[in-house]
């Protein structure tokens, strides 16, 4: 996907780059959606946004980098790839993925297919474990995420074991990560919690 999807960016006509570039984010919200699945490009919704993307000359698809599948009833991101490649013009080049107010537990490694992402809203889910977390981390330009609303939120010191887990992040939660708090250290159970990782990361790339 990432080879082909490289180069059909720089293939783009001008006009379609230029579309892709700046427009609103495909709405799928309110879709009463429980599983991620193919949708039809006809499906996105213009009532928040104004208008739907404008479709791209050479596959008819959606030119946005950005999707919204916020307030539906999914408990997965599972297949997150089915959709995306069903109603983006350039799979690859997605940045921005809206998941907020669903019913979702955990976060499934197929997100990590888009190495472009820097924007993800998770909040108002069901994610109760802070390792899930952290499978976030190789998403290196992830800027700004959100995870209140959430069981996790509750955690003692939760924003700073965040901040250490996604040391990439810049806002969490819809403020920005100040100096002074990159300063606290991580509680010793979120500490134990990247230093698994870590041992596990290490582990495979021999």
């Amino acid at each position: 996907m990432g080879l082909e999807d490289s180069e059909s960016l720089s293939n783009l006509y001008v006009e379609d780059r230029r579309l892709l570039l700046c427009s609103m984010p495909a709405d799928y919200s309110f879709q009463h959606l429980k599983i991620l699945k193919a949708m039809g490009v006809e499906a996105a919704r213009s009532l928040r946004t104004g208008s739907v993307p404008e479709r791209g000359t050479a596959k008819k698809k959606l030119l946005t980098r950005s999707i919204w599948l916020n307030n539906n009833k999914l408990k997965s991101i599972k297949n997150l790839e089915v959709i995306v490649e069903s109603i983006l013009e350039v799979p690859s080049q997605l940045s921005w993925i809206d998941f907020s107010f669903n019913y979702i537990k955990d976060i499934d490694d197929c997100i990590l297919k888009y190495p472009n992402l820097k924007i993800i809203y998770f909040h108002g889910n069901c994610i109760s474990r802070l390792a899930e977390v952290m499978k976030l981390r190789k998403l290196k330009h992830l800027r700004t995420v959100t995870f209140h609303g959430n069981p996790i939120s509750n955690i003692p010191l939760y924003r700073v074991s965040i901040m250490h887990m996604l040391p990439q992040v810049l806002n969490l939660d819809f403020f920005p990560i100040i100096k002074n708090e990159k300063l606290t250290p991580p509680p010793t159970e979120t500490l134990k919690i990247i230093r698994e990782y870590e041992a596990k990361e290490k582990g495979s790339s021999k």
